[in-house]
């Protein structure tokens, strides 16, 4: 028997074709498929600024986490996305994760040499971290870019102080005050270095200035300080009164209001300043200290050594706070005390905590 073999042929490629509209043409098919192209494009640019905008929103509210995770994924749709990199690195550096904030505001300058804001955060955070080496040349650079940054100028100043170079924080904040002569911190602060050094009339004037610039209570209190170095208390008690009109809850004016009332021998008004310092700082151990004078020159030991024990936990190496309660000490009686204290004091190098311990327990 034969045996007769039927080949049936199928058209190549006939059961993977595609549907193809045969009433298109060639370029009406280009011309659909760059439509959807353009379409899918503009979806996922919708989606990158939507969820740019809602780490924005986070931002603002300060949740910083969120706000990471939203940058983060707006990063990787676009890796080149300044705005994402720069406020992502603001958050990092919010939250205290300053290695990477670095970082991304770092990626910010690299990708948008005109952001000098990126630079300034970057010097925040060298400065934030007590890294004043990398953070002075930070804003050295914003400045060398940008030479009306005043900003900038002032942070130096503010480095340079913390680092008691008041010759060159004095520089900065007037290069800072030439950029913007009603610069309040900045008259503020170069008001401090001219006081720290002993210059009082020109710490006075700056003072003045920033006072008129924005009356701040903060400033009002160095002002006090000034005019209470210069000998004129009616002027330093004016400054008090209106440090502490602005903000009633300024403890340190009531301490140094209350310290000049004790220089004028009204320790009736200074010990109800120390209190009312004490009622808004309970642990403020300057106060502390001045209440336990006064209650030492009214006789109230007890009540002396009470403030004084609770200054010294606070502040356990304090000289001056061992020579005084040594005092106290002495006159309850307590002798041995008395000496354990101003020898303490004198191992701290207290001078006169050695004349009390020599004098007294040898």
């Amino acid at each position: 028997m034969k045996y007769i073999y039927v080949y049936i042929l199928i058209p190549l490629g006939l059961c993977a074709q595609s549907e193809i509209d045969s009433t298109l043409t060639q370029e009406e098919i280009h011309f659909r498929d760059s439509i959807a192209a353009l379409n899918v494009a503009n979806e996922q640019a919708q989606l990158l600024q939507e969820t740019y905008n809602a780490g924005a929103t986070h931002f603002s509210n300060g949740e910083f986490t969120e706000a990471i995770q939203r940058f983060t994924s707006v990063i990787k749709m676009d890796s080149t996305h300044v705005d994402a990199c720069f406020n992502r690195g603001l958050s990092y550096k919010e939250s205290g994760d300053y290695k990477n904030a670095i970082a991304d505001l770092n990626l910010a300058y690299f990708l948008d040499s005109s952001n000098t804001e990126a630079l300034f955060q970057i010097a925040k955070c060298w400065q934030i971290q007590k890294e004043f080496t990398e953070a002075t040349s930070s804003f050295q650079k914003v400045l060398l870019i940008d030479a009306n940054r005043a900003e900038a100028a002032y942070e130096l100043g503010v480095i340079y102080y913390l680092q008691k170079n008041y010759d060159d924080a004095i520089a900065a904040f007037t290069q800072a005050l030439a950029i913007n002569p009603s610069y309040t911190y900045a008259l503020n602060d170069r008001g401090s270095c001219y006081r720290t050094i002993g210059d009082y009339p020109k710490a006075i004037n700056d003072y003045e200035l920033a006072i008129t610039s924005q009356p701040h209570a903060f400033i009002y209190n160095n002002l006090g300080s000034a005019y209470k170095r210069v000998g004129d208390k009616e002027s330093a008690l004016k400054a008090y009164n209106a440090a502490i009109a602005l903000d009633a809850t300024y403890a340190m004016a009531y301490n140094n209001r209350g310290t000049l009332y004790f220089e004028q021998e009204d320790y009736t008004d200074a010990l109800k300043d120390f209190e009312k310092a004490l009622n808004v700082e309970a642990d403020y151990s300057l106060a502390l200290c001045n209440r336990a004078a006064v209650y030492q020159l009214q006789e109230h030991y007890t009540g002396a050594l009470h403030d004084l024990n609770k200054a010294d936990k606070l502040q356990p190496n304090n000289a001056t706070i061992l020579l005084n309660r040594g005092i106290v000490k002495e006159m309850l009686r307590d002798v041995d005390g008395a000496c354990e204290d101003w020898q303490r004091a004198s191992d701290l190098g207290l001078e006169r905590g050695r004349e009390y311990y020599i004098n007294n327990c040898e």
